[in-house]
């Protein structure tokens, strides 16, 4: 019996072996692939005479958000582009991205991502701002990170060192 069972074992450890191998095999080490959404702004705006400030500062933060986090190769950055269709669509649904349930985990099915990242400002007044983030697990739809900075100062400065702050964060929470 002792001589069935171990050969038995024996088979079963080559049919293993055998099997796994044509399995593909996630690299462990691969960086996750994410896509970074646009900045959003939120709270109190200051009326139409900064709107276009805003918008300038947006795409400012945005570019430097995508840029830093390349540089700092913690994650795989995809093309932004190729998830505007799902963030059009859903943007006619709704106001923020951020606070809209599972559009995170939908447009990073939609683009084949791993993790997305959200950011969004909320402008209490020109002194006081809060940068905040969340990173959405694709898979699971669950916030796997996120966390809100106060800064202070409505303009390119403030905005580029709290972006600069947030990378840095993300990148000291890896692995925790």
């Amino acid at each position: 019996m002792t001589r069935s069972v171990n050969s038995f074992c024996k088979l079963a450890a080559t049919f293993a072996i055998v099997g796994t191998t044509w399995l593909p095999i996630a690299d462990a080490n691969a960086a996750p692939r994410v896509v970074v959404l646009d900045v959003e702004l939120t709270g109190d705006l200051g009326g139409p005479e900064f709107t276009k400030d805003h918008e300038a500062r947006i795409k400012m933060a945005s570019a430097r958000l995508r840029e830093k986090l390349t540089a700092q190769g913690s994650y795989e950055l995809m093309d932004s582009s190729r998830a505007q269709p799902s963030v059009d669509r859903l943007s006619t649904q709704h106001r923020y991205l951020h606070n809209c349930g599972d559009c995170a985990a939908e447009i990073g099915r939609d683009v084949g991502a791993d993790v997305v990242l959200v950011t969004w400002v909320y402008r209490v007044s020109n002194l006081i701002l809060t940068l905040n983030y969340a990173m959405t697990d694709v898979a699971t739809g669950q916030t796997v990170k996120s966390k809100s900075f106060d800064f202070r100062g409505d303009n390119d400065v403030a905005w580029g060192r709290a972006i600069d702050y947030m990378v840095r964060d993300l990148k000291s929470e890896e692995g925790k």
